[in-house]
């Protein structure tokens, strides 16, 4: 998100607006309909590869070598993947195009023949991705402010990149194209809009719940939203690439820090399940909470109120399902 819009959205969340409808607000007051080209390529697409790695399409050697040196200690002393299996070690991702941003990882894939490990393909993928986990959960490594995360990937596997480069060999597989896709920023606005009111309604209802069955729906509606977030990113790659629109909608998402939010509701909505005196401690100093029926029914009671807000509204009985 650009400082300035950011700073917007601070400021109107300040006054009582939800996320969702300070980002909305901001995103006309700003300009950014008016600006989204620029908006767009400033944000998403750049005019080089990033300069702080390629120089006149050139890879840093000294970056190059840390990274070999890493992948070596990676499969160091491995009792299943050896060095002589490794294929190829490539980087992928927008790191090796034009559509990198500040958040973006250094994506490095190391390719081998999974059925080389085992026949069972499948108990070799997910071996593997638990020692990627772990590797990457207890190392921080970062160049230039990018962190790097190792992947392993079978040599058989169709891998959709628009720029590919062999860290291995020192060249490029498929070098990207300079060629800044047309977007239509409403449809990607929209698209990203949606999670965001989800997300707010969760977060709200997790401040009126104690009750641990009420907890479990709302566990189990954030891990669903996210599982939701994921496969639209991933249909939206192999339909149109790096600039569909769900994958667009999902990047925002990350710069904006919302997909950090709903990870968080998971993990929040998860331990108050199971932390029975913090809770009961809670209820204690607070205010009885509401619960989802009735935090339904304030949002209900909001539609009847100039101010969304208002929180002092006598319930009124509406039918079941309401």
């Amino acid at each position: 998100m650009p400082a300035k819009l950011k700073r917007c959205v601070k400021k109107v969340q300040k006054q009582g607006h939800s996320k969702s409808s300070a980002y909305a607000i901001c995103s006309k007051s700003t300009g950014k309909k008016e600006s989204f080209k620029q908006f767009f390529e400033k944000a998403f697409y750049n005019d080089t590869l990033h300069p702080k790695f390629w120089t006149d399409d050139k890879f840093n050697d000294d970056i190059l070598k840390s990274l070999l040196k890493i992948v070596d200690d990676f499969i160091e002393n491995d009792d299943h993947v050896k060095p002589e299996m490794i294929e190829d070690i490539q980087l992928t991702g927008s790191m090796s195009n034009f559509n990198y941003s500040d958040h973006s990882d250094l994506d490095v894939h190391l390719l081998l023949d999974f059925a080389d490990i085992n026949e069972d393909e499948t108990i070799v993928k997910r071996a593997l991705d638990g020692k990627r986990f772990l590797w990457n959960i207890r190392h921080n490594i970062q160049f230039n402010g990018h962190d790097v995360e190792l992947y392993f990937q079978d040599v058989h596997d169709p891998h959709v990149a628009s720029g590919l480069f062999s860290l291995q060999n020192n060249k490029w597989i498929k070098k990207p194209v300079h060629d800044p896709p047309e977007i239509d920023h409403r449809d990607v606005q929209k698209k990203a809009e949606q999670f965001r009111t989800e997300i707010d309604l969760i977060s709200a209802a997790l401040e009126e719940v104690d009750d641990k069955e009420e907890l479990a729906l709302i566990n189990s509606r954030a891990k669903k939203l996210k599982d939701k977030l994921m496969k639209m990113r991933k249909e939206g790659l192999a339909s149109k690439g790096e600039f569909s629109i769900e994958n667009l909608a999902f990047k925002e998402l990350r710069n904006d820090e919302t997909i950090a939010e709903l990870n968080s509701l998971i993990i929040k909505s998860y331990d108050l399940m199971f932390t029975k005196d913090e809770v009961t401690e809670k209820k204690k100093k607070k205010k009885k909470k509401k619960g989802l029926d009735k935090f339904i029914l304030s949002l209900v009671h909001a539609l009847h109120s100039h101010n969304p807000s208002a929180p002092h509204m006598a319930f009124r009985q509406y039918p079941q399902g309401v």
